[in-house]
C-alpha cells in the first residue's frame, strides 16, 4: 500500500481510531478500579466517628505543663526598665537647620574666664553632741535616773537706794497711774507675770526636771525614717568631734569675669551654659606639728574631702540638720555649702558663719540702705512711710532650737539622687533643665562650709588625731562653660579662641577615649588656713570671784593694799563623756593653784535629746589644768552703797600647755545654765 492511500485511509476512518482509543483507556481505568481494595473493610463509619471523639478529647485536655517551660519568656523587666531610663546621647539628635536664623557672627572669640581662688578660710574645732540616726533609740544617758530637785539658795535681800534716775522713773509711773494709765499698768503686770514665770532655768512636767528650751542653742532632734525601708529611725547622741572650716568665693568678682569673657561672643547663652555653675569643692589638709607651714609642698598635702563624703553621712547617719543660719542667696548647697550638722544643746553659730557673708539678706541690705539714703534726704521721713520688705519671703522660718532656715523637708531623697546621678544638677543657681533669670546684681560672696571627722562610721586611717596641728588649703570647680557637661550645649570650635580651642581639642579626643567628659574647671588653692587642732575633752565657765577684804600695809616708803587670803571663785569644769556621749558639769570652788580634777557623789546632766535633767553617780574628772591667776570681784564703788563688784577674771594653764584667759562677764550665761543657777535661786 502505497503512502497516498495510507493518508486517504486514515482521513477517511480518523473517528474509528479515535473511538478505538478512547474504548482502550476505559477499559484500563476500568480494570484498575477493579485491582483496588474494598474501602469499607478498612475503614468503618462507627469506628471514624469513634475516632475523631477521641482526638477532640485530647484535644479539649490540659496541655499547660508540658508547653509552658518552653514558653516561659526570660524578660528581665527591672533590667528593661533601667535600660530605658538611661539617658540617651544626644548627639544624634541635631537638628541641622532651624526655623530661627543664625545672627550675624560677632566676630569676637569665647575665652576662658577666669575662676578666683576662695578667700578668707577659717577653721575650728568642735566637739560636742550630736544626733545620729539609730533602729532601736537607746542609749546609755536615758537609763539614768531622773536628777533630784535643787536645793535653793538663800538670797540676802539688798535694799536698793534711790537715784535720781529711779526718782524720775518713778514720778512718771505715778504720772501714768493718775492720767488714766491702767492699760499700760495692766501690760507691765502681765509682762512681770511672764518674766516670773519664764525665770526659772528648767520646767517640770511632775517629778522629771528638764532644761529651758530658751537654754538649747542646738537642734531639737525628731525621728527620721530610713530611705529604702521607710522604718522610722529614733535620735540618739553621738560624739561629734571634727573641724569645721569655712571660706568666701568671690562670686561678683567670678560672674563679672564670665561676662567679660563670653558676653560679647557668639551664642553667648547665660541661662543655661555661660554664668557660674559650680560643681564642688576640693578640701586639702597638711600636718604642721613638726614642720612649718611655709615649708611644705605639694606631697604634704592630701585629699580629705570633696562634699561627696559629708554628703552621705547627712543622708545616712545624721538624724536631720541644724537649721540654717545663712541666707539662700549666699549658699551654694550641697556642693559648696555643707549642711549644719544635727548640734544638741551647743551653739554652733561660730563655725557656721563666715565674718563676710551678712547676717541679713539683699532685700533687707537694701530696704536699710534705701531707709539711710531717704533720712539723709528728708530727715523728716518717718519710718511708717517706708515699706520694708518681709525677710520670710526670702529665707525660710526657722525650724526649732536657733535662727531661721530653709524648710529641709525631702532633702534626704533629692541627696541621694545627686548621689546616683550628678547629671543635669544645679550647682551655682541653677541646672541645664531649668531657665534661671539672668543676675543684674549678684552678691559679692558665696560661701564654703566644710568638714574633717575625726570620729566617723566609716574607717580613715587619714582621719586628724588629737595633739596635731593641722592647716587646710580649698579649692572649687565650675561647669566649664567651653566644655561644658552636657554636650548638647557644646560651642561650636568656630566661636572659640585659639588658645580655648587647642585646650578644647585635647578634652575631646579624651573625651571619645575614655567616654567620659572632664568638664570640670578647678580654679587656684586657697591661702592655708591658720594651724588648728582638735579641741580637748574639757570647757571652763567662769562664775562669780570673790576678792578678800583688803588691808592697807606699809612697804618701805609706801602703802599697799594687802589681801589676807588669795581670791576665790566659782566655775563649772565641764568634761565630754565618750560613753555618756554629752558633756558631764561639775560645779568646783578654786583658786589660785587648783588643779581642775574632781571627785563628786554626783552631777546634773542634762539629756541631749529630751532635754531631761539626769542624775549621774560618783562621776570624776581629771585633768591636768590648773588655775594661774585670779582678779576681780572687789567692789566697785561707783556710787555709795551699791553692791555691785568688779567682772572677775581668770588665768589657766590647760592640759595642752596653753595658757587660756576667762572672764566672768563672758562666760555668765554658759555659767548660769551649765551650774542651773536659775533653779538654784542664785
Amino acid at each position: 500500500m502505497d503512502t497516498d492511500k495510507l493518508k486517504e485511509f486514515m482521513i477517511s476512518h480518523v473517528e474509528k481510531v479515535v473511538l478505538a482509543v478512547v474504548i482502550g483507556v476505559s477499559g484500563f481505568m476500568i480494570w484498575s478500579g477493579l485491582q483496588k481494595e474494598d474501602i469499607t473493610k478498612i475503614h468503618q463509619p462507627d469506628s471514624l466517628v469513634n475516632e475523631a471523639n477521641q482526638v477532640k478529647a485530647a484535644v479539649d485536655e490540659d496541655h499547660n505543663e508540658t508547653i509552658l517551660k518552653t514558653r516561659r519568656s526570660n524578660f528581665d523587666i527591672t533590667e528593661q526598665i533601667a535600660k530605658r531610663r538611661a539617658p540617651v546621647d544626644p548627639g544624634g539628635y541635631g537638628i541641622p537647620k532651624t526655623w530661627v536664623p543664625t545672627p550675624p557672627s560677632s566676630g569676637v572669640k569665647r575665652q576662658d574666664p577666669t575662676i578666683a581662688a576662695p578667700r578668707a578660710l577659717r577653721v575650728e574645732g568642735v566637739l560636742c553632741s550630736m544626733a545620729y540616726r539609730s533602729n532601736t533609740g537607746e542609749y546609755a544617758l536615758a537609763d539614768l535616773e531622773p536628777a533630784e530637785p535643787v536645793e535653793k539658795v538663800e538670797k540676802k535681800e539688798i535694799k536698793p537706794k534711790k537715784s535720781r534716775r529711779a526718782s524720775r522713773e518713778m514720778d512718771m509711773m505715778e504720772m501714768m497711774d493718775q492720767g488714766g494709765g491702767d492699760e499700760y499698768g495692766m501690760e507691765m503686770d502681765m509682762g512681770m507675770g511672764m518674766e516670773m514665770e519664764m525665770g526659772e532655768g528648767t520646767t517640770s512636767s511632775g517629778p522629771t526636771r528638764k532644761m529651758d528650751r530658751e537654754h538649747d542653742f542646738g537642734m531639737r532632734p525628731a525621728p527620721t525614717k530610713n530611705l529604702k525601708t521607710g522604718k522610722e529611725q529614733p535620735p540618739v547622741p553621738g560624739v561629734g568631734w571634727f573641724i569645721a572650716g569655712t571660706a568666701v568665693v568671690p562670686y561678683k568678682e567670678i560672674y563679672e569675669s564670665y561676662r567679660m569673657a563670653l558676653s560679647t561672643a557668639d551664642l553667648y547663652d547665660p541661662a543655661r551654659r555661660d554664668r557660674p555653675m559650680f560643681r564642688g569643692y576640693e578640701l586639702q589638709r597638711a600636718d604642721v606639728t613638726d614642720k612649718p607651714a611655709d615649708q611644705l609642698d605639694d606631697s604634704d598635702w592630701i585629699k580629705r574631702d570633696g562634699r561627696m563624703d559629708v554628703r552621705a553621712d547627712a543622708v545616712l547617719i545624721w538624724s536631720g540638720f541644724a537649721p540654717e543660719l545663712v541666707s539662700s542667696e549666699y549658699r551654694v548647697d550641697s556642693y559648696l555649702t555643707m549642711w549644719i550638722p544635727p548640734v544638741l544643746l551647743d551653739d554652733y553659730s561660730s563655725f557656721a558663719l563666715h565674718p563676710l557673708i551678712p547676717m541679713k539678706t539683699p532685700a533687707q541690705l537694701a530696704a536699710e540702705e534705701y531707709e539711710r539714703q531717704q533720712a539723709e534726704i528728708n530727715p523728716e521721713l518717718s519710718v511708717d512711710d517706708i515699706e520694708f520688705l518681709d525677710p520670710d519671703d526670702s529665707m525660710g522660718a526657722g525650724g526649732g532650737g536657733y535662727g531661721g532656715g530653709d524648710d529641709y523637708g525631702d532633702m534626704g531623697m533629692d541627696m541621694m539622687d545627686e548621689m546616683g546621678d550628678d547629671y543635669g544638677s544645679g550647682g551655682g543657681g541653677g541646672g541645664y533643665g531649668r531657665t534661671v533669670a539672668i543676675e543684674e546684681n549678684p552678691v559679692d560672696y558665696k560661701l564654703i562650709r566644710f568638714y574633717d571627722f575625726a570620729i566617723d562610721p566609716r574607717k580613715d586611717d587619714d582621719a586628724p588625731k588629737p595633739g596635731r596641728k593641722y592647716v587646710y588649703r580649698v579649692r572649687i570647680s565650675v561647669n566649664d562653660p567651653n566644655f561644658p557637661q552636657n554636650p548638647a550645649l557644646q560651642p561650636k570650635g568656630q566661636s572659640l579662641a585659639r588658645d580655648v580651642y587647642d585646650r578644647y581639642l585635647k578634652l575631646a579626643q579624651q573625651a571619645e577615649a575614655t567616654k567620659k567628659r572632664s568638664y570640670q574647671r578647678w580654679s587656684e588653692w586657697s591661702q592655708p588656713s591658720a594651724p588648728v587642732s582638735l579641741p580637748g575633752r574639757e570647757k571652763y565657765f567662769v562664775g562669780p570671784v570673790t576678792a578678800p577684804p583688803t588691808k592697807p600695809a606699809k612697804v618701805g616708803p609706801r602703802i599697799v593694799d594687802y589681801q589676807a587670803e588669795p581670791p576665790k571663785a566659782k566655775m563649772v569644769l565641764s568634761q565630754f563623756d565618750l560613753e555618756l556621749r554629752t558633756f558631764v558639769p561639775m560645779l568646783l570652788d578654786v583658786t589660785e593653784g587648783t588643779v581642775l580634777s574632781a571627785k563628786a557623789e554626783k552631777t546634773d546632766v542634762v539629756d541631749p535629746i529630751t532635754l531631761e535633767v539626769k542624775k549621774l553617780e560618783s562621776p570624776e574628772i581629771r585633768s591636768a589644768s590648773t588655775v594661774i591667776d585670779i582678779d576681780g570681784g572687789g567692789p566697785m564703788s561707783i556710787q555709795t552703797g551699791d553692791d555691785m563688784n568688779a567682772p572677775g577674771l581668770m588665768l589657766l594653764f590647760d592640759q595642752n600647755g596653753g595658757l587660756r584667759v576667762h572672764d566672768e562677764t563672758g562666760d555668765q550665761e554658759l555659767y548660769r545654765i551649765k551650774s542651773f543657777a536659775d533653779e538654784r535661786g542664785e
